[in-house]
């Protein structure tokens, strides 16, 4: 009886701690001035070492200091509090505060957003960042209110690239019959398809296994992604294809920042627009010591010229055509506004 009292003991805690972690959300939300510091639960799926932590943790710092300490936020990273998804829905319930998820997850809620998905719609990620800040970044964004969310900036991954274990990948002619994992996201594995490709969707967390027992031959992702998960174990090539561009979306809830202050709801959006310039800039740094690293680490690295990408474009327009009627055309202009 002892042992069983005990259990229901600590499972009572464990209720009564969550709750108050929720109430306390709630009721920063409703009374943003009221007691002590405004709590900010910012979750994201990364971990401490990349370019995502360390500008969330430069949010952290920069609004904690302006505010003087009228801002209390805690970064929550390598999905402690759920993956992209199950943040996104828990921001827009008020559950938690913000995320830093990818902008491909927010597709699930609004399809609008798979327009940043298209293949080498943005030639440079200095005509992505124009559009996501101007004229297209404005169009998303209100597709957003309705779920409770607000976007308060487009951060980055990087250009996704492609290993694989086969050979060097150049043209689209080399991805014939290889067998690559993508997302389980319609625009990424029709591209592949155009490409000769065979796309499987297979969770991240099941994908080194994935390719350590040649269930696959390949994969895709920013070179952070490559570096910090150890590919180049079980990859011996790295092509820089960057055929498509990983954007990231600061999420808040609506209703917390609706609520508060107007001197307070300023500073807030200041620092995220600082966050986020912050973690582009990070980003582009850290890729270069990336590619150091997968190449100290053994990959046979190659890239790909401006020319051999027009063959993956040309092969692209197939997906363009088939996904033109659900986003608009009007969209797809907006994003590639700035390439010129």
């Amino acid at each position: 009886m002892k042992k069983k009292h005990v259990f229901l003991l600590l499972v009572l805690v464990i209720v009564l701690l969550t709750a108050g972690i929720f109430y306390k959300e709630d009721y920063n939300k409703k009374n943003p001035t009221s007691s002590g510091p405004i709590v900010i639960r910012l979750s994201h799926v990364a971990n401490e070492t990349s370019p995502i932590h360390l500008s969330c943790v430069y949010f952290e710092e920069i609004l904690e200091e302006r505010s003087q300490g009228k801002f209390d936020v805690q970064v929550y990273p390598n999905s402690q509090l759920g993956g992209d998804r199950q943040a996104v829905e828990a921001v827009s319930l008020g559950s938690i505060t913000a995320s830093f998820p990818g902008t491909a997850v927010l597709a699930g809620f609004e399809p609008k957003f798979m327009v940043g998905d298209l293949p080498f719609i943005f030639k440079t990620r200095e005509a992505a960042y124009k559009a996501f800040d101007n004229e297209l970044g404005y169009e998303l964004n209100k597709l957003l209110e309705p779920h409770n969310l607000v976007n308060l900036g487009y951060g980055e991954t990087g250009y996704r690239h492609i290993t694989n274990s086969v050979k060097a990948i150049s043209s689209p002619d080399d991805l014939a019959g290889i067998s690559i994992r993508t997302m389980e996201n319609p625009i990424h594995m029709a591209s592949f398809r155009a490409w000769g490709a065979n796309p499987t969707p297979i969770s991240f967390s099941e994908l080194f296994t994935a390719l350590q027992q040649n269930t696959i031959d390949a994969q895709e992702n920013p070179l952070q992604i490559i570096s910090s998960s150890r590919f180049y174990e079980v990859q011996d090539y790295l092509s820089l294809t960057g055929h498509f561009f990983a954007s990231g979306s600061l999420l808040f809830n609506k209703e917390f920042l609706d609520n508060l202050p107007q001197d307070l709801n300023t500073m807030l959006r200041e620092c995220a627009r600082e966050m986020i310039e912050y973690e582009r800039k990070i980003t582009q740094e850290m890729e270069k010591e990336f590619l150091q690293e997968l190449e100290a680490a053994g990959m046979n690295i190659n890239e790909v010229s401006p020319e051999q990408k027009d063959l993956f474009i040309e092969m692209s327009q197939s997906v363009y055509e088939e996904y033109e009627d659900m986003l608009g055309k009007r969209l797809i202009e907006l994003a590639k506004k700035y390439n010129d």
